[in-house]
């Protein structure tokens, strides 16, 4: 009986597969048509009829290349390279047969759509976001009433250090979406599957929230180990992800924080709930680092690196917490920034900001 199920089983995937690529070449077909009828007409129609058709068609492709013997991360490239191929043959056709003069922009919706179709497949197997070892309730809680004893309500955020964060992160999401765009499909290449990375981290008054960032890491890289802070040398990063830490761009899904109220764009660096629960039990005063609200960017970050011990950060957000006014977080912002995208890239820079640079103002 189990012999006859499991070539019951075969032969269903057989005809499923021949049924995506038959509707496939149909959608082939409607997009040579749409293009015939519609592209000297009404270009955006034509545009957004065949992002959508290319969506349809890499998603057959890879219901077609399920009876072959690809491990699924292969399954999802082909299936988006098959679509990226009909929309290059199908421009190079209007160049070259037609002589008809398009602008190679024109393969950039369809592109998109072939992507997105890879994504919905991709989906079907699991979620787009990966989040790894959530703590508990109890855990939450716990955090959370050790910061209520230690500090008690924190403290309300003023409105111009708000609306600054909300007018900038706005800007930020319209000006970075071809980023956003670029860097999905380079993790979603390098290893389909989920694009978000979500982090369970504990922001103002000790309250738990969803830190969001692009995956820099293989899935599952921390199935075995639980939740632990990246080495300098980590092989888990993938490439991709190691130029996107190096400048930071994993960090660009945080804007979302921002706007939302869980973040601001300086502030403390936001930690685990697991590992903040573990340094509040030697440091029972590494609460008060959540008086304020967690930042992109912090004076920890900035006058210090990421491997500061837990001590280490809490002293330099102390200082922060004291010295903070739009001005200082303005400061911080583009110290960062000359971080990210200059010192960085020195040789020889030894993590270290010159001293003058860090001066702080007295209050």
């Amino acid at each position: 009986m189990r012999g006859f199920a499991s070539a019951g089983a075969t032969a269903s995937m057989y005809w499923t597969s021949i049924l995506a690529v038959s509707m496939a070449v149909s959608l082939i077909l409607a997009a040579w048509l749409i293009n015939s009828l519609l592209v000297s007409r009404s270009l955006w129609a034509a545009a957004l009829l065949l992002s959508v058709l290319h969506l349809l068609m890499t998603i057959l492709w890879e219901r077609a290349l399920a009876v072959l013997p690809f491990s699924p991360a292969w399954r999802y490239r082909l299936a988006f390279f098959a679509s990226v191929g009909v929309i290059l043959v199908d421009w190079l056709q209007w160049r070259g047969v037609r002589q008809v003069a398009m602008s190679f922009l024109w393969v950039i919706p369809p592109f998109i759509g072939a992507f997105l179709g890879g994504l919905a497949a991709t989906a079907r197997a699991g979620l787009l976001w990966e989040n790894n070892s959530p703590p508990t309730e109890v855990e939450r809680q716990e955090v959370h009433r050790r910061h209520l004893e230690v500090i008690g309500a924190p403290q309300p955020i003023a409105f111009e250090k708000r609306a600054f964060d909300i007018l900038l992160s706005l800007l930020g999401l319209v000006l970075s979406f071809p980023i956003w765009f670029l860097s999905a499909l380079l993790i979603w290449l390098e290893d389909p599957g989920p694009i978000l990375f979500v982090k369970n981290s504990v922001g103002r008054g000790g309250v738990t929230f969803l830190q969001f960032k692009f995956r820099s890491m293989v899935r599952g890289a921390e199935e075995s180990t639980g939740p632990v802070l990246a080495s300098e040398r980590d092989q888990r990063v993938l490439l991709a992800g190691g130029f996107m830490r190096k400048t930071a761009l994993d960090e660009l899904p945080q804007l979302l924080n921002i706007l939302r109220g869980e973040m601001s764009f300086v502030g403390p660096r936001p930690q685990r709930t697991v590992l903040v629960r573990r340094y509040l039990e030697e440091i029972p005063e590494f609460a008060e680092r959540h008086r304020v609200a967690p930042g992109l960017a912090g004076l920890a970050q900035v006058a210090g690196d990421y491997y500061l011990t837990p001590r280490q950060k809490l002293r330099l957000d102390r200082l922060y917490i004291q010295h903070m006014s739009l001005g200082f977080d303005i400061k911080l912002l583009v110290l960062a920034f000359l971080i990210t995208f200059w010192f960085r890239w020195q040789p020889g820079w030894n993590g270290r900001l010159p001293r003058r640079l860090l001066r702080l103002g007295s209050r």
